[in-house]
């Protein structure tokens, strides 16, 4: 058995994305018993490139601790089953004994906040509709939110006693129990979190609109970006090719039905699971 030294991860935030991940993470972070990796997701069982560079390599985000009593941190790519399988079994071999928090929300909910951010952060990159991005890129989209699925093998290799999950509706509610209980979880002090502390909300961005898709196909705009100086280019683009996101978009109603039949299942299982009643997300 590997057992954790003064400075190696003891419990690790694995997702999901979109899920108030980030949120915990800030309350963890204020919390004076745990080191958590600051404003940064590691990704290092996930990315292979990471992965290759070592315990020593990962070990070292961990290195500033004090006095706090336990190490951590959280990255949205844990619980990406499909295009991170062995994120679970890396994790197993350098702590066996680690534990793990998973933040859950309404499955559809989360695809559409998922899309938000990546098409304010990735342009167009990303389909411009909601409804296109989910169909073209079902797998950036849809995955993380199969919990059930991308829960098994952590469930296999660290056992239910071992696993936390929290729900983002719940801290919505009552943000400072839905804490209280992860810090049980994790066996240190309550902490009282401070007021207002919702990370990274969707609602309140600036995203590319339509107008910044159109000025992309204009020929030639490439060489005539590369030309722009940094800071106008940022300008035009937050002034006049972005929108501020006041509300969330819609999906149309045969792919919210069809989003609905496919994540049911895994979605009451992990109700069942962890005591909630079957009708806690309303699918249709």
């Amino acid at each position: 058995m590997i057992l954790p030294g003064p400075n190696r991860a003891e419990f690790i935030v694995i997702g999901a994305m979109k899920a108030a991940t980030s949120t915990i993470c800030s309350y963890l972070e204020d919390h004076p018993d745990t080191y958590m990796v600051p404003r940064a997701e590691p990704n290092y069982f996930s990315r292979d490139e990471n992965f290759a560079r070592g315990d020593a390599w990962y070990d070292a985000h961990f290195a500033p601790r004090t006095t706090e009593t336990l190490c951590g941190e959280g990255s949205n790519g844990y619980s990406w089953r499909n295009l991170h399988p062995e994120t679970a079994a890396r994790m197993t071999a350098y702590n066996p004994d680690m534990k793990i928090i998973y933040m859950v929300r309404h499955p559809i909910d989360r695809i559409v906040s998922a899309w938000l951010q990546r098409r304010t952060n990735s342009g167009d990159a990303v389909p411009a509709t909601l409804d296109r991005a989910v169909r073209e890129m079902p797998g950036e989209f849809v995955e993380q939110s199969r919990y059930w699925f991308n829960l098994a093998p952590y469930r296999d290799h660290f056992g239910d006693d071992r696993i936390h999950i929290a729900f983002m509706e719940d801290l919505n509610r009552d943000p400072q129990a839905v804490f209280d209980g992860v810090c049980d979880f994790l066996g240190v002090a309550r902490f009282a979190r401070d007021e207002g502390n919702h990370q990274n909300r969707s609602i309140g961005k600036r995203m590319p609109s339509r107008a910044y898709t159109a000025v992309n196909r204009i020929p030639g705009i490439g060489l005539a970006k590369r030309l722009v100086p940094g800071g106008l280019k940022q300008l035009v683009r937050t002034r006049l090719l972005s929108r501020k996101v006041t509300e969330k978009p819609r999906l149309s109603a045969d792919l919210r039905a069809e989003l609905a039949a496919h994540l049911r299942p895994e979605a009451e299982a992990l109700l069942d699971h962890c005591g909630k009643p079957r009708d806690f997300w309303r699918l249709d």
